[in-house]
């Protein structure tokens, strides 16, 4: 069974100050293998001397220096190592040599995935990576996905994107049975190497999350269907990493071709582990506002059904930016968990949170473990009710974007949220509202229930955990104020432009009240937000302060009366 570590550093952001860096402590914890996404950057590059001369050739050869050097500590540390490999990428070099043989016809700078110069030259520095380098067990080949844009050295693009006069013929099947059928004939036939393959696309209508192509690709894919070298890999849920999600329906397609399911310890559109967000129920169970649409739930139900390889865990990384953490302890809390559930899927997450309490984190107080669980088990329903607006998301006929992407990273854009208070139904105001007050009752709650802990001896361990609830706590409280202002001045709105509108009835605020409500919800919104800036994302282990884009613009709009 396989038990994957990465930790995803972007170009161009600063890397991650982690332990899990630490190879020695992967294999403590469990995992079996490290996935360097070190390597993406590298995709296409046969050597150093591929991409010029100058800083690029040196930042390259650095990258190649540094890759060698993890690889030999996770050996050392007895771990498998996997390199992670994007298709289509080339370096821009020697895309120049053939330009017309490589890119999509009339579009510079677009690698067509109709053209066989193309595939094999990726294909070819691929292999030639691999010969610069010490052994690798294996490669994770994306293809529904690209850096090459973020870095100057490199031309590249996913495969489903361009529709030139050579490749518009293509459809998405033959697109990635290409692909597929290139990588496995050097990896696994030449190599005798495991190839994993990616099934992640960024736009809807992907291997990812059509069943309907997965049905038509899986009689099509290279090799016999349980070669255990050749891996299918999705993450859990059946789009990205949102909550609203089923578990993956296309990765339940294929029988006994190997299974690997992408789990991610730090949530990127949940505040990326500056807050508590347990995930161990999700994985186990899958999400229980999606309970009523599963005919599978979660890796309980799963584990059962397809010929499971193993786990992969982002133990961190994922998205772009902040916020930036500072104290890890709720991301160490999935990320300790990923081994235990892949050895038993069925495992107890309430056991599983008081065994990593007292192990990990070496907590032998009984009132402080109970009150460190409870924050726990309730943390996942702060993370849906807190950054998600539930009568939206049900809404979607799509699982895509089912925050309509008003929170992101670290970015909350009020007019992304304003857009979608105005498309819901009058009756869904008061769910809007009541579902992040709970979630900024409940986080208040778990900082009082930790603050209470605090003593003389555990101050050190305890109070940054107390500060990144505090961080939260004024983060969701302006979110709550925020929505609440909204949907107070959208009804002011309709009273005024429509009097006879249904929300203006005798049982229901007046136009006057409506308009006294928005002002003292969206100066709220704004005091909160300031101390979140100001203060409390500069707390001692805090999280860096979330981000916005419009939200004063919009605030002081509506608090005009506009």
């Amino acid at each position: 069974m396989l038990k994957l570590a990465t930790i995803l550093d972007n170009p161009g952001e600063p890397s991650a100050q982690t332990r899990y860096r630490d190879a020695a402590q992967l294999r403590r914890l469990g995992y079996t293998g490290l996935v360097l996404y070190e390597t993406t950057a590298l995709s296409g590059v046969d050597s150093p001397d591929a991409v010029g001369t100058g800083e690029m050739k040196r930042w390259v050869a650095q990258q190649f220096d540094r890759v060698r050097q993890r690889v030999e500590e996770s050996h050392a540390a007895g771990l498998q190592v996997f390199i992670s490999y994007d298709a289509l990428s080339l370096a821009a070099n020697t895309v120049s040599e053939r330009p017309s043989q490589y890119v999509c016809r009339n579009r510079p700078g677009v690698l067509c995935p109709a053209s066989d110069a193309v595939l094999d030259r990726s294909a070819a520095s691929l292999k030639n990576l691999l010969s610069l380098l010490p052994p690798v067990d294996g490669v994770v080949l994306r293809f529904g996905d690209n850096d090459a844009a973020r870095l100057p050295f490199l031309e590249g693009n996913d495969i489903y994107l361009p529709h030139c006069p050579r490749c518009s013929q293509l459809g998405r099947a033959d697109r990635i049975i290409r692909v597929l059928e290139r990588f496995h004939a050097v990896v696994v036939g030449q190599l005798n190497k495991t190839l994993i393959a990616r099934a992640w696309n960024v736009r809807p209508n992907g291997m990812h999350d059509s069943v309907e192509l997965c049905q038509r690709l899986r009689p099509r894919l290279p090799g016999r269907e349980d070669d255990p070298r050749f891996i299918l890999s999705f993450k859990f849920t059946q789009t990205d990493f949102w909550r609203y999600q089923k578990w993956n329906p296309s990765s339940l397609t294929f029988g006994q071709r190997p299974i690997l399911y992408e789990l991610q310890c730090q949530r990127e559109f949940e505040a990326k582990g500056g807050v508590p967000n347990w995930q161990v129920p999700l994985w186990r169970d899958g999400m229980p506002e999606m309970r009523d649409q599963e005919e599978v739930r979660g890796l309980a139900d799963v584990a059962g059904k397809v010929n499971l390889a193993g786990l992969w865990a982002w133990v961190r990384g994922g998205g772009w930016g902040g916020p930036f953490i500072r104290d890890e302890t709720w991301i160490d809390a999935n990320a300790w968990a990923v081994p235990l559930l892949a050895d038993n899927p069925a495992a107890s997450p309430g056991d599983l949170a008081d065994q990593w309490i007292a192990e990990r984190l070496g907590v032998d107080d009984k009132s402080l473990a109970k009150a460190m669980r409870q924050v726990l088990e309730e943390s996942p329903s702060v993370a849906l009710k807190g950054f998600y607006i539930g009568p939206f998301a049900r809404t979607k006929n799509d699982p895509w974007h089912p925050n309509a992407d008003w929170i992101q990273d670290d970015v909350l854009d009020a007019e992304a949220a304003w857009r979608m208070i105005q498309k819901l139904p009058d009756g869904a105001m008061t769910e809007v509202v009541e579902e992040k007050q709970w979630a900024a009752q409940k986080i208040a709650e778990h900082r009082a229930l930790l603050q209470h802990q605090i003593r003389s001896s555990n101050r050190t361990f305890l109070e940054p955990l107390v500060n990144t609830l505090t961080y939260g706590e004024s983060l969701i409280a302006a979110i709550r104020d925020l929505l609440a202002g909204m949907a107070a001045h959208r009804r002011c709105e309709r009273a005024r432009t429509q009097p006879d509108h249904d929300s203006v009835t005798p049982t229901t605020p007046t136009a006057g009240s409506d308009a006294e409500l928005a002002k003292q919800r969206l100066l709220a919104a704004q005091s909160h937000w300031n101390h979140h800036v100001q203060r409390h994302g500069s707390l001692h282990g805090a999280a860096s302060a979330f981000r916005e884009v419009n939200l004063w613009d919009v605030t002081e709009r509506m608090l005009r009366g506009r």
